[in-house]
């Protein structure tokens, strides 16, 4: 198994806003319109993807104002905004970076223990 050069490439976070408004009415009107911030969780590792699914059950079973969908490689979280409250934005994106990091804790434990099990059978073999 090839080891990423960093802890934080085992899980790539990246944000996104759907919309039925257009960006003109985004920047003029403010978010006076509907606004859903997209987070997208993707793993590298198949021990990532895995952690990344209990994840997404968790919030699901946890969070009904959030939607989770599960993808090939991770989950998209779907969390609605409150009009005019741009302070969720920043509440929301930092609560995703902080699961991300422990999420990533997660998979290095996880594939520091695969790790140390391959090196055993190979010694007992």
């Amino acid at each position: 198994m090839k080891q990423p050069e960093k802890q934080s490439d085992f899980i790539k976070l990246s944000f996104g806003l759907d919309s039925n408004a257009s960006l003109w009415n985004v920047v003029f009107e403010g978010f006076d319109q509907e606004v859903v911030l997209v987070s997208r969780f993707e793993g590298r590792e198949m021990e990532a993807i895995r952690i990344l699914y209990r994840f997404g059950a968790i919030i699901e079973e946890k969070y009904k104002d959030c939607q989770v969908k599960p993808t090939g490689s991770g989950l998209i979280i779907k969390k609605k905004l409150p009009t005019n409250d741009l302070s969720v934005i920043r509440q929301w994106t930092e609560l995703m970076y902080n699961i991300r990091e422990e999420m990533t804790g997660l998979v290095t434990k996880e594939i520091g223990v695969l790790a140390r099990c391959g090196e055993s059978q190979k010694r007992n073999s």
